[in-house]
């Protein structure tokens, strides 16, 4: 038993020697692949945080959207705004215009009934 043990065991020996060479590589191909998975996780990284970069980006465009719109709204609303402050200026205009129309000729008209009081009082006075 000794024997088969000692035989069997200079054969897996033997054998892993052989296949040892298929199996093992070279110290600087072993160097360049860690430092190949030193660079890959140290890309990965980078990913990740441009990834959530790019998300920050994407949530900015949108809050950037959402204020163009109020600012779009506002704009509208200023107009608006405009609009009816430009009637209400027309109607004043023109109210203004019929005070000013109605004040000559309610001065016309107080100067002549004024003046023909006076002359009725003249002619009363005179005879």
């Amino acid at each position: 038993m000794r024997q088969l043990l000692g035989s069997l065991f200079i054969c897996l020996f033997l054998v892993s020697q052989v296949y040892a060479s298929d199996i093992c590589i070279p110290i600087e191909q072993a160097k360049s692949i860690v430092v190949e998975l030193k660079q890959k996780r140290i890309l990965e990284q980078e990913v990740q945080e441009y990834e959530g970069l790019i998300e920050n980006l994407k949530k900015q465009v949108e809050l950037l959207r959402l204020e163009n719109q109020l600012l779009k709204e506002q704009v509208q609303l200023v107009k608006e705004q405009r609009d009816i402050y430009k009637v209400m200026v027309d109607e004043k205009d023109k109210e203004i215009r019929k005070v000013k129309v109605v004040g000559f000729f309610e001065r016309v008209k107080s100067f002549l009934m004024g003046a023909g009081v006076g002359g009725v009082v003249t002619l009363l006075i005179l005879y």
